[in-house]
């Protein structure tokens, strides 16, 4: 696939989105409940707030990373914090298996600050057109801008190895079929990523994979890859944000998707193998 992907997505939770000073509630934190009850909505939390006493410290049960505990948190704090429910941002289309329709995108999961695979109620993909490229540099990654297009799939699976769904608006009787390589038999050297370019055409570039890890258990930055294509890296630098779930292709099959940059050398990144990302539901 290759193609540059806005993703939009209503959270099961509010998110905390900023932080106050003395307030424990930290970027990425999960609202589940306020003084015991339940909130499914900003207008709970809204309500909910309105109806308690000013002057004392609030129960708020916050899902932090893999731990559910409870803070003691001021009224006037949480009043000047912005939480939010909804997400947008851009990523790549990996994969879509012709036999079931579904598409696997992001390479990676989908976190707000601390916390990981943030669970989604409901999400969808459109594809894009005119693309803009902040090239990134030593010491910055950069990013990639674009406009929203038709939408193309629904999601709610947030994995440790992307975003899973089904597509329902796209003919792919004219896109290449790839064979799923197996994590042996990828291999060092020349291989290609494919990816959506300023035409809005999805095409290859050459790369190198530099390193390989035989991971027997699912993990991430399984492939080393360097972007040794001239024309890629005079327009991107290397790899920027919303380049992830890029596909890998070696000898004609899928290897896997592209996942992190170095931050110090964006033109050197991680990949994870196609394997994980199509197994992986957790």
């Amino acid at each position: 696939m290759g193609n540059i992907l806005q993703i939009d997505a209503e959270l099961k939770n509010l998110i905390v989105r900023n932080e106050v000073d003395d307030c424990p509630l930290k970027i990425g934190d999960s609202i589940l409940k306020i003084e015991n009850k339940k909130i499914n909505t900003f207008e709970d939390f809204n309500y909910i707030l309105s109806t308690l006493d000013k002057s004392k410290d609030i129960l708020v049960l916050i899902r932090r990373e893999n731990s559910i505990f409870c803070l003691k948190c001021d009224r006037d704090d949480l009043e000047k914090i912005n939480f939010n429910n909804l997400i947008s941002g851009f990523a790549t289309l990996t994969y879509i298996n012709p036999d079931t329709n579904e598409f696997g995108a992001v390479a990676h999961s989908i976190n707000i600050g601390n916390s990981k695979k943030i669970p989604i109620k409901r999400g969808c993909i459109s594809c894009t057109n005119n693309l803009s490229i902040k090239k990134s540099r030593k010491g910055s990654v950069g990013c990639i801008n674009a406009t929203k297009n038709n939408a193309i799939g629904e999601f709610n699976n947030n994995t440790t190895f992307g975003i899973k769904g089904e597509i329902n608006n796209i003919n792919l009787s004219n896109y290449k079929k790839y064979k799923v390589a197996s994590i042996n038999e990828v291999k060092l050297g020349k291989a290609q990523i494919i990816l959506q370019n300023k035409n809005n055409i999805c095409k290859k570039y050459d790369i190198e994979i530099i390193n390989i890890e035989h991971q027997k258990k699912a993990h991430s930055k399984g492939i080393k890859i360097k972007i040794t294509d001239p024309l890629l890296l005079k327009e991107t630098g290397g790899i920027v944000q919303g380049m992830s779930g890029t596909p890998i292709i070696q000898d004609n099959k899928i290897v896997g998707a592209v996942s992190h940059a170095l931050e110090n050398n964006p033109s050197i990144g991680y990949g994870v193998y196609i394997k994980w990302m199509l197994e992986y539901n957790k």
